[in-house]
């Protein structure tokens, strides 16, 4: 088996873990503060939700990226610290992605390990390189 993959199954094997916790921790911090009342009442329900939390990462991302952009932020990742501006964003599309998991019914870990073994097989998505 390829080393890589070894190492995303021993992540994949954690990621249920993350989920759950990652979905308590969005909740006792009322994250998504009415999601409830909003799913029973909204037509689309908990597509709607889910759509709201897919926005949410997309924003986490847009923050990441104006880290990156910025002109005063070390890109050398000798000079990363756990507490700076680029590795809390990257910490919040974490979060929100295992939460996210959680509250669709995802398997993360079983889906990083399909499309990693799908990928090392030489499958590329649209046949781009990057």
């Amino acid at each position: 088996m390829n080393e890589a993959l070894r190492h995303i199954e021993a992540l994949a094997a954690l990621l249920p873990d993350a989920q759950r916790s990652a979905h308590a921790y969005a909740r006792s911090i009322d994250l998504f503060s009415g999601s409830d009342d909003v799913a029973a009442a909204h037509p689309a329900g908990r597509a709607y939700v889910a759509a709201t939390r897919m926005a949410l990462l997309h924003s986490e991302v847009s923050e990441a990226l104006q880290e990156i952009r910025s002109r005063s932020l070390d890109l050398d990742p000798a000079a990363r610290r756990p507490d700076d501006a680029l590795s809390l964003e990257l910490a919040d599309i974490l979060i929100r992605t295992l939460e996210l998991s959680e509250y669709l019914g995802v398997d993360l870990g079983a889906a990083l390990v399909a499309k990693t073994a799908e990928t090392l097989s030489g499958y590329r998505h649209g046949g781009v390189r990057f």
